[in-house]
C-alpha cells in the first residue's frame, strides 16, 4: 500500500472517463448516494423534499419513491434496499423501501427522532434521541430486532456501516472524535482522539476515513483496522471534506482549485487524481465501482451529475477486504436514451462494476 500526502500540490491529473447530468428538475437535488445502477437522491421540487430515484438499467427512468407533504431525507443505499429519514408523523423515523419488491418497511415508531440512517446488508443504524443524548442504534432485517450501540451520556452521530464495523462520530471526550464497533464482537473502541474535531466517518473493509481539523483546516485521513495505523490522505491548506470509499477508493469535495471540485485517491496506489473541475460547486460526492455522483450547482441550483471511469482507471486496493454488498455484481448497461432533465436526451455507454456505499449528508 502507497500513500502520500497532498499538501500544497496543484491539480493532480484528470481521471479519465465522461461527465454527464442525472437530474437538473427545478429546484433542488442533493445527498445523492449509488449502488449498481441506482442512483437516489433527496428532491424539493415540490416545496418540500422527496426522495427519488434513477436507474441506469432497463428504460433509464427516474421515479419518486417517498414523495410525501411532509420531508423525507437523508437516503442511503446497499444493493436494493434504501433508508430515509421520514417525517411523516410529525416527528423522523427510518424507513427502509426494497426495490426489488417495491416495499416499504417502518423501521422505527419512537416518537422521538431516529435519523441519519445507514445500511449495509441486512443491518441498518441510525441516531435516536429516544434517551435524551443522541445514541446509535442498528436493526437486524433478517431478525427483525433492534439494539443500542452506545449508551454514553454525550452524543454520537454521522453514523456509517460497513459489513460488521460501525463507525460514528463521538463528543463524549468534549470534542468531535471518531468511534468504531464491530457488531461480531459487540467491542467499541476509539478510532481517533485527538484534541481537534474528526467528523464525517465512512468505512470500507478495514479502511475508516474521516475528515480532521487538527490543521485548521479539513483534511482526510485514514486508520487501519488491520494495523491500526493512522495516516493522513491529503493535508492542504484548503478543505477537503465529505469523504465516501468504494473498492479502497476515497472520493471527496476538494477546495484547492477554485470553489469546491470532485477528487479521487487510489490506496493501492498512492495516485490522486480530479474527478470533476467543470464547476466552482461540486459536492457530497458518493461512488460505486466505476461511477461517481455529487451535487452540483453550476446552473443555479443543485442537480446530480455522475462521471464514469474507464475501465483502466479501476482497481481494488491490494488486500481490501470486501463488505456485505459483494454480491451487488458487475452490470453491463446497453447504450440507451434516457432524460436527464425536462429537456435534454442523452445517449451513453455505461460499464460499471462494483458494490453499493452509503453516502451521508
Amino acid at each position: 500500500m502507497v500513500l502520500s500526502a497532498c499538501a500544497g500540490s496543484a491539480a493532480s491529473e484528470a481521471l479519465k472517463g465522461t461527465e454527464q447530468e442525472i437530474n437538473s428538475a427545478f429546484s433542488n437535488q442533493v445527498s445523492p448516494v449509488i449502488s449498481g445502477d441506482y442512483i437516489v437522491w433527496q428532491d424539493e421540487r415540490d416545496g418540500n423534499w422527496d426522495i427519488y430515484m434513477y436507474d441506469m438499467s432497463v428504460g433509464r427512468t427516474e421515479s419518486a419513491l417517498f414523495k410525501d407533504s411532509k420531508d423525507e431525507i437523508e437516503p442511503a443505499i446497499s444493493g436494493s434496499r434504501i433508508v430515509i429519514s421520514d417525517n411523516r408523523r410529525g416527528n423522523y423515523d427510518i424507513y427502509m423501501y426494497d426495490i426489488n419488491s417495491g416495499t416499504k418497511t417502518q423501521i422505527t415508531s419512537d416518537r422521538t427522532d431516529q435519523k441519519e440512517p445507514a445500511i449495509s446488508g441486512d443491518i441498518v443504524v441510525w441516531t435516536d434521541r429516544r434517551n435524551q443524548d443522541t445514541d446509535i442504534y442498528i436493526y437486524d432485517v433478517a431478525s427483525k430486532k433492534e439494539t443500542r450501540i452506545t449508551t454514553d451520556k454525550a452524543d454520537q452521530s454521522q453514523p456509517a456501516i460497513s459489513g460488521n464495523i460501525i463507525v460514528w462520530k463521538d463528543t463524549r471526550n468534549g470534542n468531535d472524535d471518531v468511534y468504531m464497533y464491530d457488531i461480531s464482537t459487540g467491542k467499541e473502541s476509539p478510532v481517533v482522539t485527538d484534541p481537534a474535531g474528526q467528523t464525517n466517518p465512512v468505512v470500507e473493509g478495514n479502511y475508516i476515513i474521516w475528515e480532521d481539523r487538527r490543521a485548521g483546516n479539513l483534511d482526510i485521513y485514514m486508520y487501519d483496522i488491520s494495523n491500526g495505523k493512522e495516516i493522513p490522505v491529503c493535508i492542504d491548506p484548503s478543505p477537503q471534506k465529505t469523504p465516501a470509499i468504494s473498492d479502497g477508493r476515497i472520493v471527496w469535495a476538494d477546495g484547492r482549485i477554485k470553489g469546491t471540485n470532485i477528487f479521487i485517491y487510489d490506496i493501492a496506489t498512492g495516485q490522486e487524481k480530479t474527478v470533476s473541475t467543470a464547476s466552482e460547486y461540486e459536492s457530497n460526492p458518493a461512488i460505486n465501482g466505476n461511477r461517481i455522483v455529487w451535487q452540483d450547482k453550476r446552473k443555479g441550483t443543485m442537480d446530480i451529475f455522475m462521471f464514469t471511469e474507464e475501465a483502466s482507471e479501476t482497481g481494488v486496493a491490494a488486500g481490501e477486504e470486501i463488505g456485505a454488498e459483494a454480491g451487488d455484481g458487475a452490470k453491463q448497461s446497453p447504450l440507451g436514451i434516457y432524460p436527464v432533465s425536462a429537456a435534454v436526451i442523452a445517449a451513453y455507454l455505461l460499464v460499471t462494476a462494483g458494490k453499493s456505499r452509503r453516502r451521508k449528508i
